[in-house]
C-alpha cells in the first residue's frame, strides 16, 4: 500500500513597516528614516507610555499607505458609505515592550479591518489592518529601546493556502517587491511574521511568533513541519523560533481574542474612509511590477 503524502497548510500574519516620515500617534520620526544607532533618542512621553500622555490624531499618511496596500492586494476597503467605520482597539497584554499595557490596532473582536477579501499571486488575503509597533525588548539584558515604539505597521493576514516553505519564500519576495514599488512598505526595514503551520488530517495548528526575515521564516516552517510529522500535536500552541538551535520552542498555549480584552480606544476617533478617498488613491497607483514584466515579455 502506498503511503499517503502529508499536506502541510501554512498561513501567514505578515508585519511590515509603513513608509512614513512620522510615527503613528506622535511627531517623532519614523525611526527607519533616521538610521538611528543610539537607543532611546527618538522618543516622547507618548512613545514611552508616560502617565497622562495622549495620542495625537492618527497619521493620515499612514492611513493612505495602508489603503494603497489593500488596493494593491485586490482587497475591498471598508467604507463609511457601507456603514463600516474603522475603530482603533486596545489590545491588552503585559509584556515589557508595550509600555501602555496595550497595543493600538485596527483589529480584534470589535474591529472592521481596513480592507479584506483580496488575493495576491493566487493566495487569498483575509484582511489588512493598521497598528503600532511595540518597543524593542532584549530578554537577555532586560533593556528596552523605545525608538521604534509607535511606528506604523501593516499586518497582512493570509488564508492557510501555502503548502511549502519554497512557495512562501517566493510569494513573500514578490509581496515586498510590489509594496515597496509603490513606496508603501519600507523594504530596508525587513518584515516579520507570525507563521501558522499544521498538517491536514494529522496535527492541530501551531503559531510561531515574530519570525524575522524571509530566510528565518523558511527555516522555521521546515523545522515545524518536521516536528508535526513526528509529534502530531493535538492542541493549539504558541511557539517561538530559536535560530541557534534550528527548532521552535513552546511559549504558551494559544490565546483567543478574548484573552486580549479588546476595547475601543476612547482617546482615538472613528476613521471614516469614503469612496471618494479610495477613488483618488486608485488614480495615483502605478501598475504592479508583475504586470509591467508581463507586457515586456509579450513584446
Amino acid at each position: 500500500m502506498l503511503k499517503q503524502k502529508v499536506q502541510p497548510l501554512i498561513g501567514l500574519e505578515i508585519h511590515g513597516y509603513i513608509e512614513t516620515k512620522e510615527k503613528l500617534f506622535c511627531r517623532c520620526r519614523n525611526f527607519h528614516d533616521m538610521k538611528i544607532i543610539k537607543p532611546n533618542i527618538n522618543i516622547c512621553p507618548m512613545c514611552c507610555g508616560q502617565p497622562g500622555s495622549k495620542p495625537m490624531l492618527p497619521n493620515s499618511s499612514a492611513i493612505n499607505k495602508i489603503l494603497e496596500i489593500g488596493l494593491m492586494l485586490k482587497c475591498k476597503p471598508n467604507l463609511i458609505e457601507n456603514n463600516k467605520p474603522l475603530i482603533f482597539q486596545r489590545k491588552h497584554y503585559n509584556w515589557p515592550d508595550m509600555p501602555h499595557g496595550y497595543q493600538k490596532t485596527i483589529s480584534g473582536s470589535y474591529s472592521i479591518p481596513v480592507a479584506e477579501n483580496g488575493k495576491f499571486l493566487g493566495i487569498k488575503i483575509r484582511e489588512v489592518h493598521l497598528e503600532e509597533d511595540p518597543a524593542a525588548w532584549n530578554p537577555e539584558t532586560g533593556e528596552i529601546d523605545y525608538n521604534r515604539a509607535g511606528a506604523p505597521l501593516v499586518e497582512i493576514v493570509t488564508e492557510p493556502e501555502f503548502t511549502s516553505s519554497e512557495e512562501v519564500e517566493n510569494w513573500l519576495r514578490q509581496l515586498v517587491l510590489t509594496l515597496s514599488y509603490v513606496k508603501a512598505l519600507n523594504k530596508d526595514a525587513g518584515i516579520k511574521a507570525d507563521v501558522n503551520v499544521n498538517i491536514q488530517g494529522i496535527s492541530i495548528r501551531t503559531e510561531i511568533k515574530n519570525v524575522n526575515s524571509i530566510t528565518e521564516i523558511v527555516k522555521a516552517i521546515d523545522s515545524e513541519i518536521k516536528r508535526h510529522e513526528k509529534e502530531k500535536p493535538k492542541s493549539q500552541e504558541t511557539r517561538r523560533w530559536n535560530s541557534k538551535t534550528g527548532k521552535t520552542e513552546l511559549m504558551r498555549s494559544k490565546e483567543e481574542q478574548a484573552d486580549y480584552r479588546f476595547i475601543p480606544d476612547p482617546d482615538l476617533p472613528v476613521i471614516k474612509i469614503t469612496k471618494k478617498r479610495i477613488e483618488e488613491i486608485e488614480q495615483n497607483l502605478p501598475e504592479p511590477p508583475q504586470k509591467k514584466l508581463e507586457k515586456i515579455i509579450k513584446k
